[in-house]
């Protein structure tokens, strides 16, 4: 005796099933693509933030008669990376494999972030009180870089 029904697959299921189990691999492999440049957009705010802080920091614990005023934070678009006012910007390098090797570097070449500083007096009038803000960008060739501004106000009393 022979029996007709046979258990399994056709040729046609199995296509269509790796054919959907292909355009599932091809949309997660683009989600890990576009997470690693949304990690690395990130890291680059982040580093902006935390150098922006960082000469924020050091204008803040110098003493206000010691402050040279002036400077700008820079032009509109800092692709190019030219430094600004004389003695008001200066170049970041930040090790990308080990992020306690941050420090100032002499030329554009070495560098990560162009960093722009302004102290100005309150734009409001009020006497002995300054703000001091800095701003850091990027320094990315295929697009305008991820940035940071930081304010704060200082008073002289």
């Amino acid at each position: 005796m022979q029996r007709d029904d046979q258990a399994g697959f056709t040729l046609i299921e199995a296509a269509i099933a790796s054919l959907i189990l292909l355009v599932a691999i091809v949309f997660v492999a683009q989600l890990f693509v576009t997470a690693l440049r949304q990690n690395a957009t990130s890291r680059e705010s982040t580093h902006a933030t935390a150098i922006a802080q960082s000469k924020l920091e050091e204008l803040n614990a110098t003493p206000i008669e010691q402050l040279q005023y002036g400077g700008d934070l820079g032009p509109k678009r800092a692709e190019a990376g030219q430094p600004g006012v004389k003695g008001f910007s200066d170049y970041v390098a930040v090790d990308n494999t080990d992020t306690d090797r941050i420090g100032v570097v002499p030329n554009r070449e070495k560098a990560n972030y162009v960093r722009y500083w302004k102290i100005e007096p309150d734009p409001g009038g009020w006497q002995g009180v300054y703000r001091i803000s800095v701003r850091v960008v990027t320094l990315t060739a295929e697009k305008q870089g991820e940035e940071a501004t930081l304010s704060t106000v200082r008073a002289q009393f």
